[in-house]
């Protein structure tokens, strides 16, 4: 599948916008002024209703759009409660950094850093603090000096992205950051690239596509002599088993670390674990420094053994347990407890019932449709998994009260569980959870969730068999398939590899693919993927935001979830800001299509009248008052909403609302100073009198309001920033 190119601001598509500055960094928005005639777009409530603004993909056939598009998007209504829980979860799940994630089975690894963007300098320091050089090194070191560009080639979780940024700390002479780019940059892309002098540029798990090695090899020549005409260095890493003789001049074969080095550097020389021979032993076999570190992680905590630890890194319980051929009913619970985990026992038994009379169903195909006689002894099922099980374990709720829940026992079993079923059983247990698994993407939003862990898991294994078997169904399917596609491309993010898999998916659903598919990718860009590649998910939903009106509203919709999940996430909001301030302030001043400047406003709109996640209060008054950089991009977002005449009341309303907001909270004049000094600074005098005006009227206290309008204060706080103008 040939990923489409990221968007370009050169006319190929109505409306698109530009992608971020050659170095892949936002900056900081334009300051500009809404161009009188900028597409017309402030005097598109004159010119168009709002039902043929609505139109479909063909603008040839506006006048029957709208009829058109409520006919085809009965199925688009996606539950807001549930989109809400599904996004509040993801988030919860990615802000457990390192952590155990033991609601969802699944064992720390890497902080899940963004695959694009910037790396700074604490990231950095935090990545290399325990950092043992691999084989290899010295080379690749020497390899870069001199060429400028190196490519890592090795097995998946060995270290690379470690190895590729300690390669950069060498050769960098700009400390501050590392531009890294999303691994679907092309060669060509690479070779269109404007280099920076003396900046570093990284791309992990790089998408190498399918070229000709003769052409690949003649393309990296000339890359690497741009890189040294510009002195800036660049750095790939890419899952291939073996380095192409052709390619040596670039790559070279990655080794991980020595596993004991590396044990030692995170706890220490005086450690106990040199005295225990048969530890050393063990832990030199470990081949995944992600393995390693997370043992000397439970090795400083102390609540197991360091024979405990290895049985879980190392699957001996698993594989003891499968080696011992159990019973079909033993194999179907533990499979049910891979894709179900964590659900409370009722919940976990009813999806039990549910897969093991899918399972008599594909054991029954074939035998002339005999129907089973209902035996007189009823089995004691629940004993299966409260009998001390070597694999499932058994919770008592939170503190002692509620529900029970199921989960495995060891941190690893749920991936260890899943690799042994889809490697030992073959259809009679593989179809059944096909055909189950689909089911489950219509059920709870906590199901649908647990689900999606769990086909993250399998994709590290078998990728095509989950894009194949789910994704590429549910991608077309109803609201909530689409939204269980989704959930799993978010939670294959957690991994570097399945994370690169799941944004090449995402960007294959966006064009070229059907409506359906195009609003599964923007649910999916606003969850996970907007965590690894912040910059290129604004980018595409932008995009998306442009499209036809089914496409369109659901990812406007996803937008606003995508910022106010980002909102929850310390800063991260700002940099989203500040793109789509720019793909604003550059789509409306090249004069848009009226219809096009329409949905994109609307799409901005919907951000500053959004609330915070699980939060009943407006997410734009939260991010002046805790990021107040943000006052720049949102005062320009917010002057361009209030510019149009047609969604000027819209935009009002959000804007008193964020005032009485702010009224209450410290610092909130500040801030209403801010956003007014953003707004006015942006907005051509003629229309800052009219907003004013609207402003004034919206905020004056009137009887028939049914709530109480923001303080003089704070209204005045947010009308007199900056330079003094005559006002009405």
């Amino acid at each position: 599948m040939t990923a489409p190119s990221p968007p370009q601001n050169d006319g190929a598509r109505p409306g698109a916008s530009a992608k971020p500055q050659p170095d892949g960094q936002p900056g900081n928005a334009p300051n500009g002024t809404p161009a009188e005639n900028a597409g017309d777009a402030k005097n598109a409530g004159d010119a168009e209703t709002p039902r043929n603004a609505e139109n479909a993909e063909n603008p040839g056939n506006a006048g029957n759009a709208g009829n058109a598009a409520n006919a085809e998007s009965t199925d688009d209504d996606f539950n807001e409660d549930a989109l809400g829980q599904t996004a509040t979860v993801i988030n919860n799940f990615f802000a457990e950094v390192n952590a155990e994630r033991s609601s969802f089975g699944i064992a720390g690894g890497p902080g899940t850093r963004s695959i694009s963007g910037r790396l700074d300098q604490k990231d950095i320091e935090r990545a290399l603090r325990h950092f043992v050089r691999p084989p290899g090194f010295e080379r690749a070191r020497a390899i870069l000096r001199e060429r400028h560009l190196v490519v890592l080639v090795g097995s998946e979780g060995i270290g690379k992205w470690t190895s590729g940024a300690a390669l950069l700390t060498e050769v960098r002479l700009v400390p501050d950051k590392v531009i890294v780019f999303p691994p679907n940059r092309d060669l060509d892309g690479l070779l269109s690239t404007s280099f920076k002098k003396n900046r570093v540029y990284f791309i992990h798990d790089w998408i190498e596509g399918d070229v000709a090695t003769s052409v690949r090899r003649f393309t990296l020549d000339a890359l690497s002599v741009k890189l040294v005409q510009a002195e800036a260095h660049l750095v790939i890493t890419l899952n291939r088993s073996e380095v192409r003789s052709e390619l040596g001049t670039f790559e070279i074969g990655w080794e991980p670390p020595d596993p004991l080095r590396l044990l030692e550097a995170h706890l220490g020389t005086g450690h106990p674990f040199h005295e225990e021979t048969h530890i050393r032993e063990h832990v030199s076999g470990l081949r995944s420094p992600r393995q390693v570190v997370e043992m000397a992680e439970q090795m400083r905590d102390g609540a197991r053994t360091p024979e405990e630890i290895l049985a879980d890194l190392g699957g001996s319980t698993v594989t003891q347990w499968f080696d011992r051929e159990p019973k079909r009913s033993e194999v179907l619970a533990v499979a049910a407890l891979a894709f179900a985990y964590g659900m409370p026992e009722r919940v976990f038994e009813r999806l039990l019932v549910q897969l093991t009379g899918i399972a008599d169903e594909v054991e029954r195909q074939g035998a002339e449709g005999e129907r089973r006689t209902i035996a007189e002894d009823l089995p004691q099922s629940r004993r299966l998994w409260n009998n001390g099980h070597p694999l499932i374990a058994v919770s008592a709720g939170e503190a002692g009260e509620g529900e029970p829940r199921l989960s495995f026992s060891g941190l690893h079993h749920r991936e260890q569980v899943i690799a042994r079923l889809y490697r030992d059983y073959g259809y009679r247990v593989q179809e059944p959870l096909r055909r189950w698994i689909r089911e489950l993407a219509e059920d709870l939003p906590e199901v649908q969730v647990q689900v999606a862990a769990g086909l993250a898991l399998l994709a590290r294994r078998r990728p095509g068999e989950v894009r194949e078997s789910f994704l590429e169904p549910w991608a077309g399917g109803s609201a909530q398939e689409r939204l269980a596609a989704a959930s799993t491309l978010s939670m294959m993010c957690v991994d570097d590899t399945t994370a690169a898999i799941a944004f090449g998916t995402a960007l294959g659903w966006v064009e070229n693919a059907g409506q359906p598919q195009a609003m599964t990718a923007a649910l999916a860009f606003a969850g996970g993927l907007s965590i690894r590649y912040p910059a290129d998910t604004v980018d595409w939903l932008w995009y998306l935001s442009l499209r036809g009106i089914r496409v369109s509203n659901v990812a406007q919709r996803a937008l606003t979830l995508m910022f106010q999940a980002a909102a929850e996430r310390d800063d991260e909001a700002l940099t989203g800001l500040r793109l789509l301030a720019r793909h604003l302030d550059r789509d409306l001043n090249q004069s848009m299509e009226p219809q096009l400047a329409r949905r994109a406003l609307q799409a901005v709109l919907r951000v500053l009248e959004s609330d915070r996640l699980e939060h009943d209060e407006p997410l734009m008054g939260r991010l002046l008052l805790f990021q107040p950089a943000g006052a720049v991009p949102i005062g320009m977002l917010w002057a361009w909403a209030l510019h149009n005449a047609y969604h000027r009341a819209d935009a009002v309303r959000a804007l008193r609302r964020t005032l009485r907001y702010l009224q209450d909270q410290e610092g909130g004049t500040a801030a209403a100073d801010a956003l007014g000094r953003a707004v006015w600074s942006t907005l051509p005098e003629a229309a800052a009198v009219l907003v004013r005006r609207a402003i004034s009227r919206a905020c004056a206290d009137h009887p028939a309001r049914r709530d109480s309008p923001p303080t003089r204060d704070i209204v005045l706080a947010l009308l007199n920033a900056g330079p003094r103008r005559n006002h009405p």
